[in-house]
C-alpha cells in the first residue's frame, strides 16, 4: 500500500525575496483618494449645513447654479437649528414667486422616527405672478397622494399672499398641517381677506378616491355690512360635494352642488349645481367691477343620458350706464344644457339700460363657437355716455374656434348701420384681422380692414376711407361735415415705434367751410424719415415739409389759423407762426415764431394773447434767444394772468428771466426767476447758476443763496442750495438726476410749518406743527434710502366735547422712514399728554403702494392717565397700556395683541354713577376685542365683565356679560343703589342694550325737598353758564332690567318714608329717562301730613311710567291715635290724593281735629278749634316742604291750676318739636300772651297714658291719663 505525502506549510521553501504586488499600490492610493473625496464632501457638507458661513455659501452657489432663476438676500442661521431667508426669489418661464422671508424651526432627530417635524414655518409677504397661460392639458386625478414619511408642521403662517394678475390678496394666514395614518389634515386657525376673515378645515386622503371633508367659516363686511359664510365639503377629489351659505342683511347666497374637478373638459366638471343670490354687489368684491345690486339663481341637475340641463336668471335693481361705473343689464333668463362636452344656450333674454332686449343662442364645445346674439331698441347712450345718441338692432355672431374665434356684427339704426368681421389667426405670428368694418350714416360710409400681430413687434397694417361722412353723425359733440378721405398705414407698435401713414382728402367740408389736402408720414426708430403735409380748412391751413434726426436733415412747420372755431366745439381763437427744425435730437437747431390770440382748446385749455419767438444755432457764440410772453393763461387747475420768459444771449453764455402772476388751486402766487448760464458747442446739457427763485404766496419759497444748476437730457442737477419755505428752512446737499433715471438727493430741513401747507394739503384736525428731519434718498423708480422727521413745536387739536377742541399737548414725537431694496420700514415715536406710543412696521413697494398693500408693524401704547380725557361732568382715572401687532391691507388692517388697565375709573357727577379700581384684561383678534376681563369696585361690591367687540368701519358691534356683587351703581346722598345680579349689553348699530335680572341688596331713592324755588328747565339765565348735562346724556341706551327690590329698598319724598319688597321691570329708551312698571308692596314706614307723622299700616306702590312718580295706594294713622285717625293715599308721589280717615264714625271736621290736634272738635268753641286746626294744618304743610321739623305750628292751651296754687291762664303757644322715637318727643313751647317759653319732652307711656316734662319760665312734671265719652 503506497502512502501519499502531503506537504505542511512549515516544510514550504521561503523565498527571501518574494515577488512584490505590483497593482496593489494604484487601488490603494485609488482607495485613499476616493476616502479623502468622501470625507471632503462630507466635510463641504457639514460646513454648508451646520455654520451660518457655510449655509450662506450654499444659497449663494445655488443661486448661481440657476442661472438667474433662484434669487436669495441675507441668509441667517443653519439647515440643523433652523434658518431665515431674506428676498427668496424664484422665476420660471411661467411663473415668478417672491417671499419677502421666511423662516424654519424643524426638529432633525425626528427622522429617526421616520418623521419631518416643522416646529415653525413663516412666510411673510408673498407675491406669485403669472408670466404665460396655464397649459392647455386637461387636470388628472393623481395616482397616489401619500408621502413617504410622517409629517408635522405645528405652526405655520403667512403674512400676506398676492396673487396676479387679478390682484387677489390674501392676509395673516396661520394655521398647522400633519400627514399622519394615511390622510393629509389642514387647520387654518385665521385667513382673512379684503371682505373678512375665517377659519378652515380640511381632510384628505392620500389613496384613490381620495375621500374628502372640510368646513370653512368665515366673518367680514360687504358694503358696510356684517356677513357670515359656511361651507361644508365632502365626498372626495372625483365627486366632490359643496354646500355653503353667505348671510348678511339684505344679503343671502346659497350654493350646493356635486363636481368632478378632473373631467376633461370645463363643461362636464359640475354634475349638479343650485346657487342663489340676493342683494349683492359685485364692485364690493372687485373694485374694478361695475356696481349693480343683482339678485340671480342658477341651477343644474343630470337629465337624460349624460346631459345636464338647467337655467339661469339676473336681475339688477340698480342698472345704469358703464360710464358712470355701473352695469347696464336689468334681467336675464333663460335655460341651458351640457352634453358631451358641448354647452348649448336655449334663448337667453336679456333686458338692457334704456329698454334695450337682446336674445342668446348657440353652442360652444371644444371644436366650434356657434353663438348668435339678437338686439332690439338697445339705447347705446344708455350703455355709455360718450356712445351715439342711436338706438340699435341686429345681429352679432360668435364663430370659429376656440382657438381661432370670429365675430362678425351687422347692426342698425335709424341713422347708422354696422357691419363687421373680425377674426383671430393662429400660427407663428398670432394676430387679430379686421375683414371688414362699414359704418355707413346717411349717405356717409367709414370703411377699414386691417391687421394687427400680437407679439413681438406688434406689426400693423390698416386702410381706410371715408366717403360723405358727417362726423357729428359718428361722435358726440363732433363738428358736422362731409368727408372724403383714404388712409393707409402700416408699422409697429411695440417700441421704438416706427409708422408709414398716407392720408389724401378729396374734396371735403368741415363745420361748413371747405376741407382738403394730404398727409404724408415715414417715421422710423429714432428720426422722422420724412413728412410732408398741406391742409386747408377754409382759410386754416397747416404746412409741413422735410425730415428730422440725422445729421443734414431739416424741418419747417408753418401754421395759418385764424378761424380754429370751424374745428368744432371747443376749439377757438386764431393762432400763427413757424419752425424751422435741424440738427438731431441730441442737438437740436431751431428757429421760432408763433402767436396766437384768445386761444382755446378741449380740456381747458387756453390763453387770452401768447406770443413765443426763439432762435438756437450750433456754434458756441451764436446768438441764443427765447421770449414768451402770456396773458390769461388757463391749464387745467393751473392759471397765470401773466406769464413772461426772456432768455438773451449766446448760445454758450446767456441770462435767464422768468416772472409771472399764477393762480394755483385758486391761490395767487407771484414767480420770480434768474439764472446765467449756457449750452456749450455740441451740447444740449445747460449748465449754470441758479441766481433766484422765490415764489411770492401760500405757502411760499425763496432761494437763500446761489445754486449751481444743470439740465438737459444727460441729468438733472441742482447744487448745495439753501431755500427759505414754511417759516423755516431747507437745505437741499444733493439733487440729481441721470439720464437712466437714477435719483440721488439727500438734504435736511428746521422749523417748517405744517400750518402753512393748509392751501394745499387739508389735514382733518387743527395742528400748528413745525418740524424739522433730514433725507438721504436715490434710486430708478421706487427710492432707497432714508427719511427723519421730529417735532420741535406746536401742537395738534381733536374735536373735543361741547365743539371745544382738545389739545394733545405733544412732546417728543419721531418718524422715520427707510427703504431698502423692497420694502420700506416706518419708526414711530409719539409723547402726549394723553397718549404714548411708539413702534416700527413694514411695507412691502414691489407693485407700488395702495390700500391693500401688506402692512406689517408693531406698536406700543400706553394712556399714562386717563383723567385728561375727562369732560365736563365727567371723572376718569387710571391708565391703559397695549402691545399690538398689525397686518393685512394698509387701508383697513388686523390687530392682535393685549389691552391691559388698572386704577379704572368713571364717575358721572350728575347721576352719581362711580366705577372705581377697575382693571382691565383684553386681547386684539383681527378686527375683534375679546374682553377676557374687566372688574370695577363699588362700595362694598364689585362688577366683572366679559365678551367681545367686533371692530367694524361704521363703528363697533358689542357683546358683553355682566356680573354684579353688591355693586354700587348709584352712591349720592339722595339717591343710593347696590345691586347683585347678571345682565347682557349688546351695543349694535351705535345703540346699547341692557338686559337682565338684578337684586338690589340696598337702595334708596329720595325725591328732593321743594323748599328751595328753582328756575324751569326752559329759563336761560344771560351771562350764566348752562349746567354741563350728563355724561350719558347723549348715550342711545336702551334697557330691559327686572329689578327686585330686595328687603333693604327704602323710597323717601312728598312725605312719604317706606321701605319697600317686590320686582320691578325697568326699561329705557334712547334719549327717555327711566321707566318702571311693576308693583311693590310697604313693608313698613310712615306718610307725613298736616304736620304729623302717620303710621303706615297697609299699602303698595305701583311703578307705571317714571321711575320717580309712582302710584299709591297707602292706608296710614296718626300714631296712638284714640279715634284711629289717618289718611288714605291715592294718586301718586307727585299728585296725591288724600281721604281722611278714622276707626269710628265721625265727621270730616273731627277727623280732621283728631288727626291735626290730637283731639274733637267741642262744643262752642269750635270755631277756634277749626282756627287752631287749620293754622297747624297751614304750619305742618309748610314744615312737611321744608322738612326740618315733625311739629310745627299753633296750639290752644287751656288754663289751668299748678300744684303751688299758681293760676295759669288759656293761651294759643306756638310749638316746634321732634319726634326723636315711636315714644319719645321733644319741642319748644313759646305763649303768645304770657311769653312764657318751655323746653317740653313728652314720652308717651301708653295709647292714652303719657309722661310730660316742661323746663322754662316755670318747670313742671304732669302725667296725663285720657277717658274719652265720646
Amino acid at each position: 500500500m503506497t502512502q501519499a505525502h502531503l506537504d505542511s506549510p512549515d516544510d514550504a521553501p521561503v523565498s527571501a525575496n518574494p515577488p512584490p504586488h505590483r497593482g496593489g499600490r494604484p487601488l490603494r492610493w485609488l482607495a485613499g483618494g476616493v476616502l479623502a473625496l468622501l470625507l471632503a464632501l462630507a466635510a463641504l457638507a457639514g460646513w454648508g449645513t451646520a455654520s451660518e458661513q457655510g449655509f450662506a455659501w450654499a444659497w449663494r452657489t445655488a443661486a448661481e447654479l440657476s442661472h438667474g432663476r433662484l434669487g436669495v438676500g441675507a441668509v441667517r442661521g443653519t439647515l440643523w437649528q433652523g434658518f431665515e431667508l431674506q428676498r427668496v426669489r424664484w422665476q420660471s418661464p411661467a411663473q415668478r414667486l417672491e417671499v419677502e422671508r421666511l423662516r424654519l424651526d424643524w426638529q432633525p432627530s425626528a427622522l429617526w422616527r421616520r418623521t419631518l417635524h416643522l416646529t415653525r414655518l413663516e412666510l411673510g409677504n408673498v407675491r406669485l405672478t403669472s408670466l404665460a397661460a396655464a397649459p392647455s392639458a386637461p387636470p388628472q386625478l393623481p395616482a397616489s397622494l401619500a408621502l413617504p414619511l410622517t409629517v408635522v408642521l405645528d405652526r405655520f403662517s403667512l403674512a400676506s399672499l398676492t396673487l396676479q394678475p387679478g390682484d387677489v390678496r390674501l392676509y395673516d394666514v396661520a394655521g398647522a398641517y400633519r400627514y399622519q395614518g394615511g390622510r393629509h389634515q389642514v387647520q387654518l386657525a385665521r385667513l382673512n381677506s379684503p371682505w373678512g376673515g375665517g377659519g378652515a378645515a380640511l381632510t384628505l386622503a392620500d389613496a384613490r378616491p381620495f375621500a374628502l371633508s372640510g368646513t370653512l367659516a368665515a366673518r367680514g363686511t360687504l358694503e358696510q355690512v356684517a356677513i357670515k359664510a359656511d361651507l361644508a365639503l365632502a365626498g372626495s377629489l372625483a365627486d366632490l360635494q359643496a354646500r355653503g351659505t353667505v348671510a348678511g342683511r339684505g344679503l343671502l347666497a346659497e350654493v350646493s352642488g356635486r363636481f368632478d374637478p378632473f373631467a376633461a373638459s370645463a363643461l362636464n366638471r359640475f354634475r349638479r349645481l343650485d346657487v342663489r343670490v340676493g342683494g349683492v354687489n359685485p364692485q364690493a368684491l372687485q373694485p374694478s367691477w361695475p356696481k349693480a345690486r343683482l339678485n340671480f339663481a342658477v341651477h343644474a341637475e343630470p337629465a337624460a343620458g349624460a346631459t345636464v340641463a338647467g337655467g339661469l336668471s339676473l336681475v339688477n335693481s340698480e342698472v345704469g350706464a358703464l360710464s358712470a361705473g355701473q352695469l347696464p343689464l336689468a334681467f336675464l333668463a333663460g335655460e341651458f344644457r351640457v352634453r358631451d362636452e358641448r354647452l348649448t344656450l336655449n334663448a337667453l333674454q336679456a333686458q338692457l339700460a334704456g329698454g334695450g332686449r337682446v336674445a342668446l343662442g348657440g353652442t360652444l364645445d371644444a371644436q366650434a363657437l356657434a353663438l348668435t346674439a339678437r338686439l332690439q331698441d338697445v339705447a347705446l347712450r344708455a350703455l355709455h355716455a360718450s356712445a351715439p345718441d342711436q338706438t340699435v338692432g341686429g345681429t352679432l355672431t360668435l364663430g370659429g374656434t376656440p382657438a381661432q374665434p370670429t365675430l362678425s356684427a351687422a347692426l342698425q339704426s335709424r341713422q347708422l348701420a354696422l357691419e363687421a368681421r373680425l377674426a383671430r389667426e393662429q400660427g407663428a405670428a398670432q394676430a387679430l384681422r379686421l375683414e371688414r368694418l362699414q359704418l355707413t350714416a346717411g349717405g356717409g360710409r367709414l370703411a377699414l380692414s386691417g391687421r394687427v400681430e400680437l407679439q413681438q413687434a406688434r406689426r400693423f397694417e390698416l386702410s381706410g376711407a371715408l366717403e360723405k361722412a358727417d362726423p357729428a353723425r359718428f361722435l358726440k359733440g363732433a363738428p358736422a361735415g362731409d368727408l372724403n378721405a383714404r388712409l393707409t398705414a402700416r408699422g409697429q407698435l411695440a417700441a421704438p415705434l416706427a409708422a408709414t401713414v398716407r392720408l389724401q382728402f378729396a374734396p371735403s367740408r368741415l363745420s361748413g367751410a371747405p376741407l382738403g389736402g394730404r398727409a404724408e408720414l415715414d417715421l422710423q426708430p429714432g428720426r422722422l424719415k420724412r413728412l410732408d403735409a398741406d391742409l386747408r380748412l377754409a382759410d386754416n391751413r397747416l404746412q409741413a415739409a422735410g425730415a428730422y434726426g440725422a445729421a443734414g436733415d431739416r424741418l419747417k412747420l408753418l401754421i395759418d389759423a385764424p378761424n380754429l372755431r370751424l374745428l368744432g366745439p371747443g376749439f377757438a381763437g386764431r393762432i400763427g407762426g413757424q419752425l424751422d427744425l435741424a440738427g438731431t435730437p441730441k442737438l437740436p437747431l431751431l428757429s421760432a415764431n408763433l402767436k396766437a390770440e384768445r386761444l382755446a382748446l378741449p380740456g381747458g385749455v387756453g390763453v387770452e394773447a401768447l406770443t413765443l419767438a426763439g432762435e438756437l444755432q450750433a456754434d458756441a457764440a451764436s446768438p441764443f434767444r427765447v421770449q414768451l410772453a402770456a396773458q390769461q393763461l388757463r391749464l387745467g387747475e393751473f392759471g397765470a394772468s401773466t406769464l413772461r420768459l426772456n432768455a438773451v444771449g449766446q448760445r454758450n453764455r446767456h441770462r435767464i428771466e422768468l416772472d409771472g402772476r399764477l393762480n394755483l388751486k385758486q391761490r395767487p402766487y407771484a414767480l420770480a426767476l434768474r439764472a446765467n448760464g449756457g449750452l456749450a458747442a455740441g451740447s444740449t446739457q445747460w449748465q449754470g447758476t441758479l441766481e433766484t427763485l422765490q415764489l411770492a404766496g401760500q405757502p411760499g419759497l425763496t432761494l437763500l443763496a446761489p445754486a449751481s444748476l444743470s439740465v438737459g437730457p444727460q441729468r438733472l442737477e441742482l447744487g448745495a442750495a439753501r431755500l427759505a419755505m414754511l417759516g423755516g428752512q431747507v437745505e437741499l446737499q444733493q439733487l440729481r438726476r441721470d439720464a437712466s433715471g437714477l435719483v440721488n438727493t439727500r438734504g435736511r430741513a428746521a422749523g417748517l410749518r405744517l400750518a402753512e401747507l393748509a392751501p394745499l394739503l387739508a389735514l382733518p384736525v387743527q395742528q400748528t406743527l413745525v418740524v424739522s428731519g433730514d433725507w438721504a434718498l436715490s434710486g430708478r423708480g421706487v427710492p432707497q434710502g432714508q427719511l427723519n422727521l421730529q417735532r420741535v413745536g406746536g401742537d395738534v387739536w381733536l374735536p373735543g366735547s361741547n365743539g371745544r377742541p382738545l389739545a394733545l399737548e405733544l412732546g417728543t414725537s419721531r418718524l422715520g422712514l427707510r427703504l431698502d431694496a423692497n420694502r420700506a420700514l416706518l419708526e414711530l415715536q409719539l409723547q402726549s399728554r394723553y397718549l404714548n406710543a411708539s413702534g416700527n412696521g413694514a411695507l412691502p413697494l414691489a407693485g407700488g403702494i395702495d390700500g391693500r398693500t401688506p402692512l406689517a408693524a408693531t406698536l406700543q401704547l400706553e394712556v399714562p392717565a386717563l383723567k385728561a380725557l375727562a369732560g365736563p361732568g365727567l371723572e376718569l382715572g387710571g391708565q391703559l397700556a397695549a402691545n399690538v401687532t398689525l397686518s393685512g391691507p394698509l387701508a383697513a388692517p388686523l390687530a392682535y395683541g393685549r389691552l391691559d388697565g388698572k386704577g379704572l375709573l368713571f364717575a358721572d357727577r350728575k347721576t352719581g354713577l362711580r366705577l372705581a379700581e377697575g382693571v382691565l384684561e383684553a386681547r386684539l383678534d383681527g378686527r375683534r376685542l375679546l374682553l377676557d376681563r374687566l372688574r370695577f369696585a363699588s362700595g362694598e361690591g364689585e362688577a366683572l365683565a366679559s365678551g367681545a367687540l367686533d371692530l367694524k368701519d361704521r363703528g363697533p358691534d358689542a357683546t358683553v356679560q355682566l356680573s354684579l356683587k353688591r355693586f354700587s351703581v348709584f352712591d349720592r346722598p339722595n339717591r343710593r343703589l347696590v345691586v347683585s345680579g347678571d345682565s347682557d349689553i349688546l351695543f349694535v348699530d351705535n345703540k346699547l342694550t341692557l338686559s337682565g335680572r338684578l337684586r338690589a341688596d340696598q337702595g334708596r331713592v329720595e325725591l328732593p325737598k321743594q323748599g328751595t324755588p328753582q328756575l324751569s328747565d326752559d329759563v336761560h339765565v344771560v351771562g350764566r353758564e348752562a349746567p354741563p348735562p350728563s355724561a350719558l346724556a347723549t348715550l342711545p341706551v336702551t334697557v330691559r332690567l327686572d329689578l327686585d327690590l330686595g328687603e333693604r329698598f327704602r323710597f323717601t319724598g312728598q312725605g312719604l318714608d317706606v321701605e319697600l319688597s317686590g320686582v320691578v321691570h325697568v326699561s329705557a329708551a334712547p334719549g327717555e329717562a327711566p321707566a318702571a312698571r311693576g308693583q311693590v308692596r310697604v313693608v313698613k314706614g310712615r306718610y307725613k301730613a298736616y304736620g304729623q307723622d302717620l303710621d303706615i299700616e297697609y299699602g303698595t306702590i305701583t311703578f307705571t311710567g317714571s321711575l320717580d312718580n309712582p302710584a299709591l295706594n297707602v292706608r296710614a294713622k296718626r300714631r296712638l291715635s284714640p279715634v284711629g285717625a289717618g289718611v288714605e293715599v291715592g294718586g301718586s308721589v307727585a299728585a296725591p290724593s288724600v281721604r281722611l280717615i278714622a276707626d269710628e264714625a265721625l265727621s270730616e271736621r273731627d277727623k280732621l281735629s283728631w288727626l291735626v290736634l290730637g283731639r274733637a272738635s267741642v262744643g262752642g268753641s269750635d270755631d277756634a278749634s277749626l282756627a287752631a286746626a287749620a293754622g297747624a294744618l297751614l304750619a305742618g304743610t309748610i314744615n312737611d316742604r321744608i322738612g326740618l321739623f315733625d311739629d310745627l305750628g299753633l296750639v290752644n292751651q287751656q288754663g289751668k291750676t299748678l300744684a303751688d296754687g299758681t293760676v295759669s291762664p288759656a293761651e294759643q303757644v306756638v310749638t316746634v318739636g321732634r319726634q326723636l322715637t315711636r315714644t319719645l318727643y321733644l319741642g319748644y313751647e313759646y305763649g303768645i300772651a304770657s311769653a312764657s317759653q318751655a323746653l317740653k319732652m313728652s314720652y308717651q307711656l301708653s295709647k292714652g297714658w303719657s309722661l310730660v316734662l316742661r323746663a322754662g319760665t316755670t318747670a313742671s312734671l304732669e302725667t296725663r291719663y285720657t277717658l274719652r265719652f265720646d
